[in-house]
């Protein structure tokens, strides 16, 4: 008997006027209606996928869609004991289905098995490759982590090439690393482990016995002899490849589902995953999770070195596009298209893959699923970015813990640095790094901010550095690219040309005088070649150098951490330059084009012209100096961060 409770979605009307229905049977007390865990798998022969019959058995509340890959196979049903909650749709069913995918031809069947899936009320879908079999651990099958929480996760710094990280040495596998990991960066030292609170929407099963490796590791493997490990997850901003043997995706991460179809199977799987990854920014707390062995058995297939061939020559690119390319726009669907055409235009994906997402995103709306809900464009880059704060001498502890008090409120990651007075750190939340600094009152800045560039802050893509009277205006600042070094413009002069001398407002005597010029001119002819030859190419040097540029607020991305941190280590190991001449030298050797510049909101002669003051708060990127330690200062810091939080809410 056809069972028809199983369906959210409109019977498949074909122009002849029958009814395309998969094989169900009823047995009145169990049917997938209501069941929002599906497994999604294939099966090419008459027999059932293993994996069917355990979940079947198992009094796990699991739909199990088995898709046909031979048109025309007949299927046994005789072991089901008539349980509804297996449904098998035959090849030539799948491709009659009223989806825009079912007319593209070369296509991997499971795209579509995905979307019958969400039509039909799948809330969780599993991606289980066949030959696949779950295994028991602990008192369940499949275990599922649905909730928010802290998780174990790496402690990792910024390298270049992107951070990416190998999870199979904690799990015990040592010498061996997922298919899809960069070769480069497969000798990979212990890693320190921490927490992070997070959602784990994508969950990576383990397989014990055979776990998908590339052909160069393949030979190496022999168990993961740490199965009791906890699960681990990859922060947002760390790469790690998972493939589509066995993963779970929970509903914030179905629209990730989708195989593109230019590319090998063995291929196709790792790219989407390094997409996927690429758009959790966007989704508060999501992350990746990689679960101790929970599944058993192997894939039928025998993969060669030649299907993987671009795992080994472009996982390294892939992972440097995406992990730098931040987007701008409206609906989360734009976003996902913008990747696929990214990776069109970088000859990673081919052109029919453009005509598949769209067709995908399409589908997605058809069946009713809701992509996840963009927040506030505020809101969305300050959950992206570490802030390090600056706190100069006279800064008090009241006044410490009321600046935590407005950032908190829009950033995750924060680091202190405290000159001067000590501040209990019992009055500081635990999760926010302190670090207590010779700055020289504040010339010297650049200690500061490479050490915050160096910072492991998980679930971010870049740092903010700021002085403690630097207002920042939030919404105003979610215009600019997270992608993009931010400075405020910086003076260009001959170098060597001492007539200009006296025009630089810091080449006065109270930081330096003669001896700090000379101590440039020193460095600049000191520089290794290939910085100087970016001088030369970029700006014109000799006849062009950088002069100077309050180093007071400074936002570095991921992309230009390593590089900034490089020329600062140096600056500061040959001389002591101050800082508004050390920070714009590394800025322009890093970025030399493309930054954001974030304009003039420095108001020293003006600073208590309240109409001033109140129009750059209102029109500026940002206000400085704005002082907490005045009733005037701190009435405006007061009633500017309240309206930023109004304006969010």
């Amino acid at each position: 008997m056809l069972l028809t409770s199983c369906y959210y979605f409109n019977p498949y009307l074909l122009s002849d006027g029958s009814v395309v229905r998969p094989y169900v049977y009823d047995t009145s007390s169990r049917n997938c209606s209501g069941v929002s865990k599906w497994v999604v798998t294939t099966s090419g022969a008459i027999t059932p996928p293993e994996a069917a019959h355990v979940i079947l058995n198992s009094t796990e509340d699991w739909c199990v869609l088995v898709l046909g890959q031979v048109a025309g196979l007949k299927y046994d049903f005789s072991w089901t004991n008539g349980s509804t909650h297996l449904i098998y749709l035959p090849r030539e069913a799948l491709l009659l289905l009223p989806y825009k995918l079912a007319t593209l031809t070369s296509l991997d069947i499971r795209n579509i098995g995905h979307l019958y899936a969400i039509a039909n009320g799948a809330r969780v879908v599993l991606d289980l490759e066949d030959g696949i079999v779950p295994i028991r651990v602990g008192h369940t099958y499949l275990p599922l982590q649905a909730d928010k929480r802290e998780f174990p996760c790496p402690n990792l710094e910024e390298k270049e090439g992107g951070v990416i990280w190998n999870p199979y040495p904690h799990f015990g596998g040592q010498d061996i690393w997922p298919r899809g990991f960069p070769q480069s960066r497969s000798e990979q030292a212990d890693t320190a482990m921490g927490n992070t609170y997070c959602y784990p929407i994508i969950q990576q099963y383990l397989s014990q016995s055979h776990p998908d490796l590339d052909s160069l590791s393949r030979t190496k493997f022999h168990g993961f002899n740490n199965v009791t490990a906890s699960a681990v997850v990859i922060p947002r901003g760390v790469f790690a490849p998972y493939n589509s043997h066995s993963t779970i995706h929970l509903y914030e991460a179905l629209w990730s589902l989708l195989l593109p179809r230019t590319a090998h199977k063995r291929v196709a799987d790792i790219w989407r995953s390094y997409i996927a990854q690429s758009l959790f920014y966007l989704i508060p707390d999501a992350c990746l999770m990689y679960t101790p062995p929970a599944v058993t058995g192997h894939i039928t297939e025998s993969p060669s070195k030649w299907s993987e061939r671009p795992l080994y020559t472009k996982s390294s690119q892939v992972v440097n596009l995406l992990k730098y390319h931040l987007m701008s726009f409206e609906r989360f669907e734009e976003a996902l298209l913008g990747i696929y055409e990214l990776m069109y235009h970088s000859q990673i994906l081919g052109k029919d893959d453009l005509t598949l997402v769209k067709h995908w995103i399409k589908d997605l709306k058809l069946v009713g699923y809701e992509f996840p809900k963009l927040p506030n464009k505020a809101t969305l880059w300050t959950k992206n970015v570490h802030l390090c704060i600056m706190f100069n001498w006279g800064s008090t502890e009241y006044r410490t813990r009321q600046l935590l008090s407005y950032y908190m409120r829009f950033f995750n990651a924060i680091t202190l640095f405290l000159e001067g007075k000590h501040v209990n750190r019992n009055y500081i939340p635990s999760h926010i790094q302190v670090f207590h600094v010779q700055t020289g009152n504040g010339f010297f800045q650049q200690r500061c901010i490479e050490k915050c560039i160096n910072q492991i802050a998980p679930n971010t893509v870049s740092h903010l550095y700021i002085a403690d009277d630097m207002f920042i205006n939030i919404t105003k600042m979610s215009q600019l690219s997270l992608s993009k070094i931010w400075f405020i413009p910086v003076s260009v002069y001959k170098f060597g040309d001492t007539s200009t001398f006296h025009d630089w407002p810091w080449w006065d005597y109270s930081h330096g005088g003669q001896t700090q010029y000379n101590r440039f001119v020193a460095l600049i002819n000191g520089l290794p070649q290939e910085w100087k030859q970016v001088l030369i190419d970029k700006m014109g040097f000799p006849n062009r150098i950088h002069g100077n540029a309050v180093a007071d607020i400074v936002h570095i991305p991921s992309a230009y951490a390593v590089q900034v941190s490089r020329v600062l280590n140096y600056i500061n190991s040959v001389t002591e330059m101050f800082c508004e001449i050390a920070v714009p030298l590394a800025v322009t050797i890093a970025q030399p084009i493309g930054r954001e510049e974030i304009g003039d909101g420095y108001v020293w002669d003006r600073r208590t012209d309240t109409d001033v003051i109140q129009n750059i708060l209102g029109t500026g990127f940002y206000l400085h100096p704005l002082k907490t330690s005045t009733k005037f200062g701190a009435d405006m810091w007061h009633k500017s961060m309240n309206n930023q939080l109004r304006l969010l809410i």
